[in-house]
């Protein structure tokens, strides 16, 4: 089955095709241009560059977050309109899940940590305990750099734009040995997106384009701003 993968969560914007344990093209691009710039063009290259349709498409699937909330909502929105144009099944991923699928193996734990902004990241505890698949030990996290090390009891290898951004920070405050991921591990695949996707949907099937919503782990400044305004 041919995968669309679909990843706008942070500012790497990442899109492949995938059929099997075959990947037929990947696009990842982090500039200033915003997703809703780049997103349309992208897809566009990726399908004249490998002589695909769209309508030749199996399923479609998209990072549903945590990360940017302007860059989910472009994804999310792009993903469902394309499922519902080409009545296409689409399955949704967890962000954090695609990005610590960049680790192959480690011996503790791995922290896939996003910026979250405002002092924040988003991030997860896995366990890599089989080479290529995750088991995540925590819920998804909003919480300052300091917080997330105090929920720390091993050793811990961490990846992720957040970690790039607080990495002195974790360093100095860290009570447990941390380790850096290398630097092309820091950001979400379409690849690992496709991957998880296609496992998910061979046990699963897919989700409901019109019930499928962003991850947000925490309210959106829209959202709480409405909530300050209604208290009495």
């Amino acid at each position: 089955m041919l995968f669309l993968g679909i990843e706008t969560s942070t500012s790497w914007g990442s899109l492949a095709l995938a059929e099997g344990d075959r990947v037929l093209a990947e696009w990842d691009l982090n500039l200033s241009q915003t997703h809703s710039e780049r997103l349309l063009p992208g897809l566009a290259h990726m399908f004249v560059s490998t002589g695909i349709d769209i309508n030749q498409i199996d399923v479609i699937t998209v990072a549903i977050g945590p990360g940017s909330f302007t860059g989910l909502r472009i994804g999310l929105t792009t993903a469902k309109a394309l499922a519902l144009a080409t009545a296409k099944p689409i399955v949704g991923i967890p962000t954090l899940d695609v990005l610590a699928e960049n680790v192959l193996t480690f011996p503790a734990l791995v922290c896939p940590a996003l910026d979250a902004r405002k002092g924040e990241i988003f991030a997860a505890f896995y366990r890599k305990e089989i080479p290529g698949r995750s088991r995540r030990v925590s819920e998804y996290l909003s919480l300052r750099p300091e917080a997330l090390l105090e929920r720390m009891e091993e050793p811990t290898l961490f990846l992720g734009d957040g970690a790039l951004l607080y990495r002195d920070r974790l360093l100095s405050r860290s009570s447990q040995e941390i380790c850096f991921a290398p630097l092309e591990y820091n950001y979400p695949r379409a690849t690992a997106l496709c991957r998880l996707a296609q496992h998910k949907y061979a046990v699963e099937g897919g989700d409901r384009a019109r019930d499928l919503r962003a991850l947000y782990v925490r309210a959106s400044d829209a959202e709480l701003s409405r909530t300050k305004k209604q208290r009495p």
